[in-house]
């Protein structure tokens, strides 16, 4: 008698890595599946894979010939891939950057296809139209997008998204700043920088040439709702705030300040967050039962809002007008003119 015994077939991941690590130093680290997996030069990378550094860096290269940097302290996830050499339309390519600064290089799906690359960070949406650029996030999602001049020279576009506008960037350093999806990222600023200067030290103080270009609009323009830079210390300037610090009245600093706000709009609909907003200079405070709102720009005020019940601030101050509201549905309107001196 022959014994056929049957015994089900292990099953592999057979499928080939859409990239591979290309550079590694440093302390990192990739998860897939809630496992770790070594970085090394020449590992193979996932979609879904969550690409964390310490104090490291890690250059991975897509099949498409995207190339993506992670510099130190960053998180990147690769959302989705999909790239078929011999049919190169039918691609796509998703990446979030959650933290850090990382480092894009557009490959074969957004030279062939640009509508199906979809790069976000926690305020924005970048369109790419075939060119490089890095994001810089700091840990509340605050980004900073510039745009980099091609391995040949060229320089292409990119288009930054917000749910309440778009600016176009199509100069080499040319950058913005988006501080929420519900507010249009800044209009373009160019930077005199070069690409070694792009890293995090953008989340703790912009460039100087950031800073001078700020004082020469601020005392062009006039504007009474700008602060007055002849009384700043560039030096003490920081771009985006350190959330795990304590919050409350005592962290007001009359230096904070974004010196990407070169050209504001007129008007302007500003998330209403616990925190500073460095667009708005506004603070919100949580007070157990109600919210302060406070800003102390040439004349200050303090209003104090009920968390049970929707109100809408109108801020004015000369032409301009911010409007906050705390809840979707708003039954109460409070307005605030402030008069500059």
């Amino acid at each position: 008698m022959l014994l056929v015994i049957s015994t089900p077939l292990l099953s592999f991941n057979i499928n080939a890595a859409i990239g591979s690590v290309t550079e590694q130093k440093g302390i990192a680290s990739i998860t897939r599946n809630k496992a770790n997996i070594e970085v090394k030069k020449n590992v193979g990378v996932d979609s879904n894979d969550l690409v964390q550094t310490g104090n490291g860096v890690v250059g991975i290269s897509f099949e498409d010939d995207t190339q993506v940097r992670v510099t130190e302290n960053s998180k990147l996830v690769i959302d989705d891939f999909v790239y078929d050499s011999k049919n190169k339309s039918a691609g796509k390519l998703g990446l979030k950057v959650a933290m850090g600064t990382v480092r894009y290089a557009s490959g074969n799906i957004a030279h062939n296809n640009p509508s199906k690359v979809a790069i976000n960070t926690p305020t924005a949406t970048i369109a790419v139209r075939g060119t490089a650029f890095s994001m810089t996030v700091d840990e509340i999602g605050q980004s900073m997008i510039i745009l980099l001049p091609n391995k040949d020279g060229s320089v292409g576009e990119i288009e930054v998204q917000t749910a309440m506008g778009s600016v176009v960037l199509n100069q080499a350093f040319q950058a913005t700043m988006t501080t929420s999806n519900e507010t249009r990222p800044l209009r373009p600023v160019l930077l005199m920088l070069n690409e070694s200067a792009i890293n995090n030290m953008l989340i703790v103080r912009p460039p100087k040439e950031i800073t001078q270009k700020a004082i020469e609009n601020i005392n062009k323009s006039g504007s009474a709702l700008e602060f007055n830079a002849l009384d700043q210390n560039a030096l003490d300037v920081k771009v985006f705030k350190d959330v795990f610090a304590e919050f409350n009245e005592l962290g007001i600093n009359e230096l904070d300040v974004n010196l990407l706000t070169n050209a504001l709009d007129n008007y302007m609909l500003a998330a209403f967050t616990v925190g500073y907003n460095a667009i708005t200079q506004i603070y919100i405070f949580d007070k157990g039962t109600y919210w302060q709102v406070t800003r102390n720009v040439k004349q200050n005020f303090t209003a104090l809002v009920n968390k049970d019940r929707g109100y809408m601030i109108n801020l004015t101050q000369d032409a301009y007008t911010i409007q906050l509201q705390n809840q979707d549905s708003t039954t109460n309107t409070l307005t605030i003119k402030q008069i500059g001196k």
